[in-house]
């Protein structure tokens, strides 16, 4: 009895040890590039599950044999940084009546999805509701990724019409791809404020490459400047997400669909490392107070986050709950979508609206600048 005791405390011990050094490593990641070394990024996406492990073995390890607690317990303290990234501790709003201070802005990012222009269901329909939604925030800021618009017969200008609809009459858009100069795909920013200057700054080579665009805002006596950007996605298509579907059903030629998923992964932590490092030396040149929004296709545990990150708050551990989930598909845990304010500004409050109309949840957040920012010191 005695020896089986032994035996399983053994192994136990052996797990979590196992746990914490895979734990550890995942916890290196904001300052190893994935140019460096790519697998670091697919330990990141396993971060929360190690997290939950770590402190499932802590408690258990208090409970049966206290000094053994040790061994993670020093793993939370040595991973806090991003443990602290990854969650916010805040009490929850209950969707308390919020006040917007007078000389606030509010900011809204949010990855349209083409505003439903692919999908099965009635697009024009997907589209009017998307347009309600976002209409009744109120945003002096818009940033949209994956926007669509056109200005054929019988198609949707979304770009003139939210400028009506919305009321922000000032506007610049990437237009990364277009079909025939009549429809237009990229990223955008909307501003009720005028915008002084504005450019787009290309992150990668290639025909289906994306651009970081800018805007510089004037409102009142202050410049700020918005910062959009849709970093590399997966690129998954059909074929891609069956072959997810055979990993997880654990069938034989999931292996062989395996090895295109990891090549297409590799490349894209890749690219959004080199991506990262641009968009940061960008952010610490700017002369004026910056908002950065965007869908980095990155959760809080990458070196592309905290890349961009760096110098900057993160509007949803100011005042968010949680892990804050802002996409849909694959897994519960992924927050990819951000709103990160210069330290010049107070944040207010910031939302997030569980829609199903897009495959990312759009994120708020009510902003005032300090009254004695007039630039940006990175």
């Amino acid at each position: 009895m005695r020896f089986i005791r032994l035996f399983t405390k053994g192994v136990l011990l052996a797990i979590n040890t196992g746990v914490v050094l895979l734990f550890l490593l995942a916890c290196l990641a904001p300052w190893i590039s994935p140019e460096r070394w790519w697998p670091i990024s697919f330990i990141t996406l396993l971060f929360p599950y190690l997290l939950l492990l770590v402190v499932l073995f802590f408690c258990c390890w208090v409970v049966f044999k206290i000094r053994y607690s040790l061994l993670s317990l020093a793993a939370i303290l040595v991973g806090w940084k991003s443990i602290s990234a990854f969650i916010a501790f805040n009490w929850p709003d209950a969707e308390k009546q919020f006040t917007a201070p007078d000389n606030s802005i509010t900011v809204i990012s949010y990855n349209v999805g083409l505003f439903g222009l692919y999908r099965e269901k009635d697009s024009k329909y997907n589209r009017q509701a998307m347009f309600a939604l976002i209409k009744k925030q109120s945003p002096d800021i818009a940033c949209f990724q994956d926007f669509y618009t056109s200005e054929k017969k019988h198609d949707f200008n979304n770009r003139e019409d939210i400028s009506r609809e919305m009321r922000l009459p000032y506007r610049y858009f990437s237009s990364d791809f277009n079909r025939d100069g009549m429809q237009h795909w990229g990223s955008i920013i909307f501003s009720r404020y005028p915008i002084v200057q504005s450019e787009k700054v290309k992150l990668s080579r290639g025909p289906l490459s994306e651009s970081m665009i800018y805007a510089d805002v004037v409102r009142g006596r202050d410049t700020i400047r918005i910062i959009n950007m849709h970093l590399e996605s997966y690129r998954f298509n059909e074929k891609d997400y069956r072959s997810i579907e055979k990993i997880r059903n654990q069938e034989d030629t999931g292996l062989v669909a395996a090895k295109s998923i990891i090549q297409k992964m590799k490349e894209a932590f890749q690219r959004r490392g080199r991506q990262a490092d641009i968009v940061a030396d960008f952010i610490r040149k700017s002369p004026y107070p910056v908002v950065v929004c965007g869908d980095f296709n990155d959760t809080p545990a990458s070196y592309t986050y905290f890349k961009i990150r760096d110098g900057l708050q993160d509007a949803f551990l100011k005042k968010g709950t949680g892990i804050g989930r802002t996409f849909t598909g694959l897994a519960p845990t992924l927050r990819i979508d951000y709103i990160l304010p210069d330290k010049a500004f107070t944040v207010n409050s910031f939302r997030k609206i569980n829609s199903d109309l897009s495959d990312h949840y759009p994120v708020i957040a009510n902003l005032t600048l300090q009254a004695d920012s007039t630039s940006a010191d990175h």
